[in-house]
């Protein structure tokens, strides 16, 4: 069945995690490194290495403000007797967790009619500016950065699409977890994304 795809992987990892709090961070740095393997000897249909990796630092400014930043990239590739990436496999980034102003997914190499393709190697950048107001609720400025690259293209920063904005995040103490309100204006973006949008989600983006 030339649609039907059996993978047999390891992923071995690396963390390294100093953050003070999951949710309302201040201070600390988490760094991983994944290399997930698939196919080869370990047996299945495709085979592809997709190693990532991930860097987030939180630096605190005054008693009631603090910096956080994120840096985070990965490239996949097939071996063997896979020519060809499966289309699962392919990067598309978008949406609250990465580029928050545009819609998930549809950040990217685009085929005809703006239809998503996917690429073979993305980054992305995220900042965000803290400030506690009280209690739960923390308010915040953000930048967002990132670009998936087809396997003929270069990583070109040029080429990366932006999203700033402001954030209320509020962790609900029953449930501890943030509730987001995200008003976004998307400078660098591809034509058929919206100018600025208001989005709703939950948990952090990193």
């Amino acid at each position: 069945d030339p649609g039907r795809h059996v993978e047999s992987r390891i992923t071995p990892s690396f963390v390294h995690n100093t953050v003070d709090n999951p949710f309302t961070p201040r201070q600390g740095r988490r760094l991983t490194l994944s290399l997930p393997v698939a196919g080869g000897l370990l047996g299945g249909t495709t085979s592809y290495i997709k190693p990532e990796a991930e860097a987030i630092f939180y630096f605190p400014h005054t008693r009631r403000t603090a910096l956080g930043v994120r840096l985070n990239g990965g490239f996949v590739r097939p071996y063997g007797e896979t020519s060809a990436l499966p289309y699962y496999l392919r990067y598309f980034l978008g949406g609250e967790y990465q580029i928050r102003g545009v819609d998930i997914r549809s950040v990217g190499p685009t085929g005809q009619g703006n239809r998503a393709i996917g690429g073979d190697k993305f980054v992305v950048f995220n900042a965000e500016y803290y400030f506690d107001l009280f209690g739960p609720v923390r308010t915040l400025l953000f930048h967002d950065a990132g670009q998936a690259f087809a396997e003929n293209e270069r990583i070109d920063l040029k080429e990366l699409r932006t999203s700033s904005g402001v954030e209320v995040r509020v962790v609900v103490p029953m449930l501890n977890v943030p509730f987001r309100l995200i008003y976004a204006w998307n400078v660098y973006r591809d034509a058929f994304q919206p100018a600025r949008a208001f989005k709703f989600a939950v948990g952090t983006t990193f």
